[in-house]
């Protein structure tokens, strides 16, 4: 009886069938998903790296890193190389109007509510994703001021890099 009473909770939120439209994109986009999701990877691994070196950056969280707390876990679980498109990394000295002159410096990285796409996105935790948070908790957690979050797409890296690096300034 639990499995039909689940099964019940899930349409409820979700929808018994997906759409004709939604199950055309589905199938679609489903075909090129390795690629997108190989492409997501490497930029995020790519920028990771170079946001290490960078003298504006104060720390960045990515768990490819093998300076990660969990990168042994990180590489038993996860294939060599897809550790994921999203990288977090903390401006060193910022607080928030230091932060949206950073983000409103960018072009082609766009900000966002939300992460996840084949564009470049970016947030500010403080704003969004954490708004609700009590500072002192996000403190706690190890959000601060000057974290942001970005989800890297499958523009060229090298293009990432650049705007990355002229809104560091």
């Amino acid at each position: 009886m639990y499995q039909k009473e689940r099964c019940a909770d899930v349409q409820r939120a979700c929808g018994p069938v997906l759409g004709p439209f939604e199950s055309y994109l589905a199938m679609r986009g489903i075909k090129t998903l390795p690629l997108r999701i190989e492409r997501q990877c490497a930029n995020t691994r790519r920028v990771a790296e170079w946001l290490t070196a960078h003298p504006a950056i104060e720390r960045v969280h990515f768990p490819g890193h093998s300076a990660h707390p969990d990168a042994a876990t990180v590489r038993r679980l996860l294939p060599e190389g897809l550790y994921g498109a999203l990288v977090s990394f903390e401006l060193k000295g910022a607080g928030r109007a230091e932060v949206f002159r950073f983000l409103d410096r960018l072009k082609l990285i766009v900000r966002a509510t939300s992460l996840g796409d084949v564009h470049s996105l970016i947030l500010y935790p403080v704003m969004s994703s954490h708004r609700d948070v009590p500072p002192e908790q996000r403190a706690r957690l190890g959000i601060g001021e000057n974290l942001v979050r970005l989800s890297c797409g499958i523009e060229a890296a090298e293009d990432l890099l650049a705007d990355l690096e002229q809104a560091l300034g």
